[in-house]
């Protein structure tokens, strides 16, 4: 059996050698992010994680770690900003940069959206468009002054991790497109056509925001958004929810489909040399 696992090992290690993949079998990988990355409603859920997080057994990184035979630290949570990663607890666990040792290979990141309300002004507009009762209110102004700065944020979560794991490689995961590119959004996404317009806009700023983070940091961007921008959530293949999906899932975040769409960008971007 020794022998077995022996060769079996080898053969593995030769795969990601072939693909760029430098880190080795059973390597430390810790996944940092918001809901995107969490993925709540997805099941089952992680067990021994906040129910407030809404870990999935299933998101990308869960898969990534598989895959790629990793020992994953999913830190992950619903609701996370930036803060919530650099300094700022959330639902009992400490910010998530804590996670990341020295040890740590390979650092995927999806941030930024909380610190905007990009899914939170979804969600408001929607409840709104829909007759809902006691809707949030949206700030478009408070969202324009937050995507001017939310790069910088991005960036400095970069930088912390790289304090902490100098070799660790960083992929900045974007956001899943929840919006058809073009056109009026569909029975489902109760969006009229200015708020259609509003919220591709805060998409669009935010995937600049995240390169530029890339960009000005020397991370890799792993581009879920291009990606999934025939796959939006009026689309008849979507790697996105419509605003009350069901079947205990969540309104616009990332099916099942979706995540694991996003996993395999993941694992073929991590094999880049």
């Amino acid at each position: 059996m020794t022998g077995v696992t022996h060769v079996l090992g080898a053969v593995v290690a030769l795969s990601m050698a072939v693909s760029g993949w430098t880190v080795p079998s059973g390597a430390e990988y810790v996944a940092l992010g918001s809901s995107f990355a969490a993925g709540p409603g997805i099941p089952p859920s992680k067990p021994g994680s906040p129910p407030a997080c809404g870990r999935s057994a299933n998101n990308y990184a869960s898969q990534v770690a598989a895959k790629l035979h990793l020992a994953l630290t999913d830190a992950t949570c619903s609701g996370a900003t930036t803060a919530n990663l650099l300094t700022t607890p959330q639902h009992g666990q400490p910010p998530q940069v804590d996670a990341v040792t020295a040890n740590t290979k390979l650092v995927t990141v999806t941030i930024g959206g909380n610190d905007v309300n990009y899914v939170g002004s979804l969600f408001a507009y929607s409840c709104q468009t829909s007759g809902g009762a006691q809707c949030p209110a949206v700030d478009p102004a408070a969202i324009d002054q937050a995507l001017k700065t939310v790069h910088t944020k991005i960036g400095d979560v970069v930088t912390a991790v790289r304090k902490k794991a100098p070799r660790a490689k960083v992929l900045l995961v974007n956001y899943l497109t929840v919006l058809p590119r073009t056109g009026p959004a569909c029975t489902g996404v109760p969006l009229t056509p200015a708020q259609v317009d509003f919220e591709r806009g805060v998409a669009s700023r935010l995937r600049d925001a995240t390169r530029r983070a890339a960009v000005e940091t020397k991370a890799s961007v792993v581009d879920a958004a291009s990606a999934s921008a025939t796959h939006d959530a009026c689309s008849p293949s979507p790697w996105m929810e419509k605003y009350q999906p069901g079947q205990g899932r969540v309104g616009y975040h990332p099916t099942p489909a979706g995540m694991a769409a996003v996993a395999d960008l993941v694992v073929r971007q991590a094999g880049r040399s």
